[in-house]
């Protein structure tokens, strides 16, 4: 039976040391970061979606590389995050850009400001689930309003194996008396939509979230032996056979993650 739910967990110190660093989900590299997005597989859907000439907030930024990427197609794009050293990051490779410090759970906006809402990798990390930042998103959506929103997707892989190893691991840590802390919920796309309708958005379309070939996400983030040792986002010998396989037949069966278009 395939699980609808999986909760991950990372070791405490490493979560702690690359958040320090500024390091998570980002390269030192701001540029290479933006131009990723042109490569990643769900891009053609913000140019099909998202309205010009209306705002439109991405809840949860980080250093705003899809923030960078859709201004420059010339979307009324503003971000939030609450990590000051992303925004940081951020303004000082551009003072102009319109990111700014605040909470994706109550963003202080009034009610239906913006034409739509991006949301990309954030809600999974919230321990209680979803449903208070789909509160908050609702309220400042127009009526009619798109949400894009992603999430990692329980995809055969990571139901048959690597949610396994994963587990694994962290019992051998603790045993070890290693301590570690919740990182996301990976969730299936049954019960993702579930959560989605319940809180009254319409589902509209449901895309794979990863990066066209060469580049991969979802096995590049399941397991660093398939990772191409020295070019990040690509995959070895063995990888890249493995992903072709897969996506021949499916490109649901590997993908990192799923986006989701709705509408309010």
């Amino acid at each position: 039976m395939m699980s609808r739910v999986h909760a991950r967990y990372a070791p405490a110190h490493l979560v702690a040391k690359l958040e320090a660093l500024g390091q998570l989900g980002g390269s030192s590299d701001l540029e290479q970061d933006i131009a990723l997005c042109a490569v990643q597989t769900i891009e053609p859907a913000f140019r099909k979606y998202l309205p010009a000439g209306e705002r439109i907030l991405e809840a949860g930024s980080g250093r705003g590389r899809w923030v960078f990427h859709l201004r420059r197609l010339g979307y009324d794009v503003i971000g939030i995050d609450l990590a000051e050293g992303d925004i940081s990051y951020a303004l000082q490779h551009d003072p102009t850009i319109p990111i700014t410090k605040a909470d994706v759970l109550e963003t202080g906006f009034p009610d239906a400001s913006f034409g739509a809402v991006i949301s990309l990798g954030v809600v999974e990390h919230f321990i209680d689930g979803p449903g208070p930042a789909f509160d908050e998103v609702r309220r400042i959506l127009r009526p009619g309003g798109l949400f894009l929103v992603t999430v990692p997707t329980q995809n055969p892989g990571r139901i048959l194996l690597f949610n396994r190893l994963n587990d694994l691991k962290r019992m051998i840590g603790r045993l070890r008396g290693h301590e570690f802390v919740f990182e996301e919920y990976r969730y299936s796309r049954r019960r993702f939509r579930s959560l989605l309708q319940s809180a009254g958005f319409e589902v509209l379309e449901e895309i794979p979230d990863d990066f066209r070939h060469p580049r991969n996400m979802g096995l590049y983030t399941d397991s660093r032996f398939l990772q191409h040792p020295s070019v990040r986002w690509q995959l070895n010998s063995a990888g890249n056979l493995i992903a072709k396989v897969l996506g021949a037949i499916s490109p649901w069966l590997a993908c990192s993650g799923t986006l989701w278009v709705c509408r309010r």
